[in-house]
């Protein structure tokens, strides 16, 4: 699997890591954080779309709050957790009042 992790200062010569993170992060971890950014647009998008038409979501905006902290450098590197953040981004209850 391959890597570009460009998420932090530690990142090697100011450039991105690209076979395994200063900080000890792997490949496949960079990718998951990847995904969970872009499921985090999706849910942000939806979320102010409700917010212009008189909708506002709190679970949305936990999720989305939540689910960035856990991308942010040597906060989680935990697979299981960030795919637990992925899967909870595709399911109703984060749209639901």
């Amino acid at each position: 699997m391959s890597m570009f992790c460009f998420q932090c200062q530690e990142a090697a010569k100011g450039s991105g890591c690209t076979v395994q993170g200063v900080c000890g992060k792997t490949p496949d971890v960079a990718n998951l954080q990847d995904l969970l950014i872009e499921v985090v647009k999706g849910v942000s998008i939806l979320a102010d779309l409700g917010r212009k038409n008189d909708l506002v979501i709190a679970k949305a905006d936990k999720y989305a709050f939540e689910s960035l902290f856990a991308t942010i450098t040597n906060a989680n590197f935990d697979k299981t957790k960030i795919l637990a953040k992925i899967k909870e981004g595709f399911t109703s209850s984060t749209y639901s009042s």
